[in-house]
């Protein structure tokens, strides 16, 4: 027996449509645990669904390596709406240490289309969670998944590869509140009600700004208000709005200028003499007219700008891979005590058992030939014989856990089966 995982994933060169064949709904999750369910006992002991956007993997504790992924790819295929040919294409296997070793990576960020986000920590979290919960898991995938978290906690708080920003969104947000940083809660117009845009408003929002949407549609806008206590404005009011805000982010599809020369003017004439006005303008085509970059009391900044905040952002994270790989590798050399668990686990409890039944089948020879004893006395030896046959067997018990290892772990359990007659 040993651990395995199968991961379909798209690959980054794919197109974001591609990405979403492959982003499994809750029910979806559910229906595959229900069906591992079913497959624990006979073809494995144990497994964890995790998905993400652009995958599905799951990590189980195998009876049968080939047996098993014929299966798991049935199920899988079926729920993803695949063919068997396409799964076989696109899927992964990894074997032993080498399931270990994807998943810390997975945990770290390492495998993420942004190399070092944050959000994939929480979903191995809830991964292991969600399986424990239904009795999937156990003390093998329990031990591996707590120690992914462990090292991925460790990556986010003591390197610098989720530092910095890297979505377009998040990186638009930051440079919008670095030039309002003297403001203790700025306004904000987010221009848009779009994936981008909603992005834009729920990190403005939840930075503390008082956010405004501005959109064409009264439907989109109200809702993308409502779900954050925002307000909601006609673009046909975008100049009075961007008189009354300290920075507006555009975010539309929009063909021409939502901003340009001429009723930027007409803000620039409404608004407090003097006060700046901080734009970022996240949209191509442009939303923004280019030659306003040239205006004094308006600070505009556009994609390139904020893809070269982006560009900067990964540099510092990619500069941390060789320090967390090095940090996985020490983990992986745990990795045969991990495998090892499942196997010396029940020899160890059968050690006990075998030493607790001679301690009663002696027990009980004593007494019979020494009828005289009373019952406290009787009480004090089983309690002395229990605790003196626990206390000598603790620490055989906890080197054998100490040095299973890999190749070697088969050896020494058998061995200590030969030794102990189990």
């Amino acid at each position: 027996m040993a651990i395995m995982a199968v991961i379909v994933s798209a690959n980054a060169t794919d197109e974001q449509s591609v990405f979403e064949r492959f982003a499994v709904s809750s029910d979806g999750v559910d229906a595959i645990t229900q069906a591992l369910l079913k497959l624990k006992g006979s073809l494995l002991d144990e497994a964890i669904v995790l998905t993400t956007c652009a995958r599905t993997e799951i990590y189980v504790q195998a009876q049968e390596f080939h047996r098993t992924v014929e299966i798991l790819g049935e199920i899988v295929s079926l729920e993803l709406q695949v063919s068997q040919t396409e799964f076989q294409r696109l899927a992964r296997v990894h074997y032993a240490v080498g399931a270990a070793e994807h998943l810390y990576r997975v945990a770290c960020g390492l495998e993420s289309r942004i190399v070092g986000e944050s959000e994939i920590l929480a979903q191995v979290k809830g991964a292991h969670e969600k399986a424990t919960a239904v009795g999937l898991s156990g003390p093998v995938l329990n031990r591996l998944f707590r120690e992914a978290i462990e090292v991925g906690k460790w990556t986010r708080s003591e390197t610098t590869l989720g530092s910095g920003s890297t979505s377009v969104g998040s990186a638009g947000v930051k440079i919008m509140l670095s030039n309002l940083e003297g403001i203790e809660v700025p306004k904000v117009a987010v221009v848009g009600t779009g994936v981008l845009a909603s992005e834009v408003a729920r990190i403005l929002y939840d930075s503390g700004a008082d956010v405004t949407i501005v959109a064409r549609d009264e439907a989109k806008g109200a809702t993308l208000a409502t779900s954050m206590e925002a307000r909601w404005v006609p673009i046909s009011d975008l100049v009075e709005v961007l008189a009354n805000v300290d920075g507006a982010i555009f975010a539309t599809s929009s063909p021409v200028y939502l901003l340009g020369v001429s009723n930027y003017i007409k803000v620039r004439s409404v608004r407090e003499k003097g006060t700046p006005l901080v734009v970022v303008d996240l949209s191509l085509p442009r939303d923004v007219a280019p030659e306003l970059s040239q205006e004094e009391q308006l600070t505009v900044t556009d994609l390139d700008g904020v893809n070269t905040l982006i560009e900067r952002s990964m540099n510092v994270r990619f500069e941390a891979v060789a320090e967390v790989e090095q940090k996985i590798k020490s983990y992986l050399d745990r990795f045969p005590s991990i495998s090892a668990s499942k196997e010396i686990s029940p020899v160890i409890a059968s050690l006990y058992s075998r030493a607790e039944n001679i301690r009663v089948e002696e027990l009980k020879e004593f007494f019979q030939h020494h009828l005289e004893i009373d019952t406290k006395l009787m009480d004090d030896i089983d309690r002395l014989t229990d605790h003196i046959v626990k206390r000598f067997l603790h620490t055989p018990a906890t080197q054998l856990k100490k040095v299973v290892n890999g190749a070697q772990s088969s050896h020494i359990v058998e061995d200590v089966k030969t030794l102990f007659g189990l």
